[in-house]
């Protein structure tokens, strides 16, 4: 884990879909190129990386893996009609 220090893990996001994780990055990248236009690519990943891994951290997983779960069978239930 390159760049953190030995008692500094990266949270679990192994149950989030790989889209919503580039959604993610896309987004806090976004946000950090448009208020830190100034920033180098090095700062830039880091400030990106701290950003994602405290997202996945306060994340509720259960409420994703719910939602992801009822979109699901909502988006089953529109072929129905």
């Amino acid at each position: 884990m390159e760049g953190l220090n030995d008692n500094q893990i990266e949270p679990d996001d192994t149950y989030i879909l790989k889209e919503d994780k580039l959604s993610l990055i896309r987004t806090i990248k976004n946000i950090y190129q448009n208020t830190m236009p100034w920033a180098d690519d090095v700062l830039m990943r880091v400030l990106v990386k701290q950003h994602y891994n405290n997202v996945i951290e306060n994340m509720d997983k259960e409420e994703y893996l719910n939602e992801l779960k009822n979109s699901n069978i909502n988006n089953l239930l529109d072929y129905i009609d």
